[in-house]
């Protein structure tokens, strides 16, 4: 699939970071407005000593929703703007509140569920 899916990126409206190990065409990206990149040892013991690709990205609704299927099972990517957090899974969705981990949990047992530590469930927005 050609990183065209996700228009024309205009960047409107939220924050994110996506890695490029989530996505099943990590050339998904190119279509996204990018304003950092960083480059990690990944942390899980089954990526064994690979590195992650982390981009921050500028994005609108639309593009979240084309990137949504990309996700592999397993990972998210995590969204912001006000005090709104949104993560999306392969097949699920959440709206969190920024400063209230109350509306948190529901999210992090999901992701546990999905098999993610949940040292990796912290939504870190800049």
């Amino acid at each position: 699939m050609s990183s065209e899916i996700l228009g024309d990126a205009t960047g409107e409206g939220w924050k994110g970071i996506v890695i490029a190990e989530s996505l099943d065409d990590p050339t998904i990206i190119n279509g996204l407005s990018v304003f950092r990149a960083e480059i990690t040892p990944a942390s899980r013991p089954q990526d064994q000593g690979k590195l992650r690709h982390i981009y921050h990205v500028k994005c609108s609704d639309k593009e979240i929703n084309e990137l949504q299927p990309h996700l592999l099972k397993g990972w998210y990517a995590h969204f912001w703007k006000g005090v709104r957090i949104l993560v999306v899974f392969s097949e699920s969705r959440f709206d969190l509140l920024r400063d209230d981990r109350s509306s948190w949990a529901e999210t992090v047992e999901y992701g546990k569920a999905e098999g993610i530590p949940e040292a990796e469930l912290r939504f870190p927005t800049d």
